[in-house]
């Protein structure tokens, strides 16, 4: 299929074939909305027509917090000339975006309205092993992608500290870098950053939009 302007406004770096290496889309949820970055690979027709990009990574996650317009400055400012995959109310053409992309949305859409409480599993509850592959871990080192695999486990209603967290990865002296590597998550929501906190129980370090004050809220809404 040919992806006409109704469907992406094409722009940026580009593939050789000429689809652009990562596209944005913005995810309205109950809490606002969500941006969601993905990287392509060559994924052309013999045509030269773009299909869907079927193994595209997921490079980012922006969780809500901003307007529309503050969402793509900051999306396109941390990937410039990146296009954008239009929708129709969260609803996107299939084969604009990745196979993945319509179970990613819909469970924003879920989280956000406060559908997927009572979890005793990890995020995606065993699904983990689907999205692993689907990461663009590329733009991690491996000391972050470790600490981040923890994290990933972490169940809902529960939280780690950044000490245990070390203690898991084998390194019980780094803590300050394990937090650093948290604040370098670039999957919040999928990967639960934010059901890490200080020793004591003390809310710390969470960069999304509202800070801590969206960290608490969000535990709030995880516990019921």
């Amino acid at each position: 299929m040919v992806v006409t302007e109704s469907h992406m406004a094409f722009g940026g770096t580009r593939l050789r074939a000429g689809v652009p290496v990562h596209v944005m889309a913005a995810v309205p949820t109950a809490w606002g909305v969500c941006g969601v970055v993905w990287k392509n690979h060559e994924n052309e027709s013999a045509e030269g027509f773009a299909e869907r990009p079927t193994n595209a990574l997921l490079c980012r996650i922006y969780t809500p917090g901003l307007t529309a317009p503050e969402l793509r400055g900051q999306m396109l400012a941390a990937f410039p000339g990146c296009p954008e995959v239009l929708g129709d109310k969260g609803r996107f053409h299939p084969e604009t975006v990745p196979e993945w992309f319509g179970e990613l949305a819909a469970y924003l859409r879920d989280y956000y309205a406060a559908a997927l409480r009572g979890w005793t599993q990890p995020q995606f509850v065993d699904h983990w092993t689907y999205w692993r592959p689907r990461l663009d871990w590329a733009q991690l080192t491996a000391f972050q992608r470790r600490v981040l695999e923890v994290v990933a486990n972490i169940p809902s209603g529960t939280h780690m500290t950044y000490g245990q967290i070390a203690q898991r990865i084998g390194k019980p002296a780094a803590s300050r870098a394990v937090g650093a590597a948290i604040g370098s998550n670039p999957w919040p929501v999928l990967v639960p950053c934010h059901r890490v906190i200080g020793a004591g129980g003390k809310l710390t370090g969470f960069s999304a939009p509202g800070g801590v004050e969206t960290k608490r809220r969000m535990l709030e809404m995880e516990a019921g």
